[in-house]
């Protein structure tokens, strides 16, 4: 999940509230029931179909890759949930929205969709008179493949492999910003330390297109100044991440997540730039999140563990 800030500072907190919540998995009750049920389950053992949640949301991470200006958010925010036959939205650790195209025992065939969000340039001291980063969203493809036989309480190590597109949106008005490929090693393990609780541990390297890296590490001539000479961006390596997130289930209806992650910028293509000040960065996340409605239609298919 990217936990970078908007333009504007309300859109802004509203909105990496409403994705950095979910960092944590939603481990609710009727999950965990879904879970340890036989697929002939009754549609009565069905998670419902539609949730409302409110999530208190605090974090601390670099404003974006490579850079030494920090976003600390602290806020509510209302998060709503749904668990269509195709589409998924508001239960997942790392997709804001995922679409179910084909999945088997081993296999997962969907598209992924993220945000990632910008900072005003006047707030990052080496961006000063640049133009500002801006809102983006990102979809593709998505294919995970389980690499083990054990279960969810056993441990299990997944592969996703992520194609996206990035589409920056000034406003109303959107531009394309070219591609990102995500490979990610994920181990997920259940009822981890003698509870109700499920650890993930997440590699996750990052290549990206010219059109993508010239988003956050070009200096136009226009833009460069004595301090901040002009650069051309190129397509390349962009960084890795690795992550380890705790999530328990307290009671029924609340869910404490904390998260934590640690970048490594060296080798990054475009480490020479101006804009990039830091091959290595850190950041930590928590949110308690309550449910506080359920709709009475159940959903037909079972809820993401991820």
């Amino acid at each position: 999940m990217h936990l970078y800030s908007t333009p504007t500072p309300a859109a802004r907190h509203a909105l990496i509230v409403a994705l950095a919540a979910l960092m944590g998995q939603p481990a609710f009750a009727q999950s965990q029931t879904l879970s340890q049920a036989p697929e002939a389950a009754g549609e009565e053992e069905r998670p419902s179909l539609w949730e409302f949640r409110l999530a208190a949301f605090g974090q601390h991470a670099p404003a974006y890759p490579g850079s030494t200006e920090p976003n600390v958010t602290l806020l509510p925010i209302p998060i709503p949930v749904y668990r269509g036959s195709f589409l998924n939205f508001g239960e997942n650790l790392d997709q804001v929205a995922r679409g179910e195209i084909a999945e088997t025992r081993r296999l997962r065939l969907g598209v992924d969709l993220n945000f990632t969000f910008g900072e005003d340039s006047s707030e990052i001291a080496v961006r000063q008179g640049m133009p500002d980063l801006d809102f983006m969203l990102e979809i593709g493809p998505e294919l995970e493949i389980k690499l083990n036989d054990r279960t969810p309480e056993q441990g299990e190590l997944l592969l996703a492999l992520q194609l996206r597109a990035g589409v920056s949106f000034d406003g109303v008005d959107p531009s394309s910003q070219g591609f990102l490929l995500n490979p990610e090693l994920e181990y997920r393990r259940d009822q981890v330390f003698g509870g109700d609780n499920l650890l993930s541990l997440r590699w996750k390297p990052t290549w990206a297109s010219e059109d993508f890296m010239d988003y956050y590490y070009e200096v136009d001539p226009l833009f460069a100044t004595a301090e901040r000479a002009a650069y051309d961006a190129s397509s390349g390596y962009l960084g890795s991440k690795f992550t380890a997130a705790l999530t328990r289930q307290i009671n029924e209806r609340l869910v404490f997540g904390i998260s934590a992650s640690y970048f490594l910028n060296s080798g990054a293509q475009n480490e020479l730039s101006p804009l990039f000040l830091d091959d290595s960065g850190a950041s930590i996340q928590a949110a308690f999140i309550w449910t506080l409605w359920e709709s009475e239609r159940r959903s037909r298919r079972r809820p993401s563990r991820r």
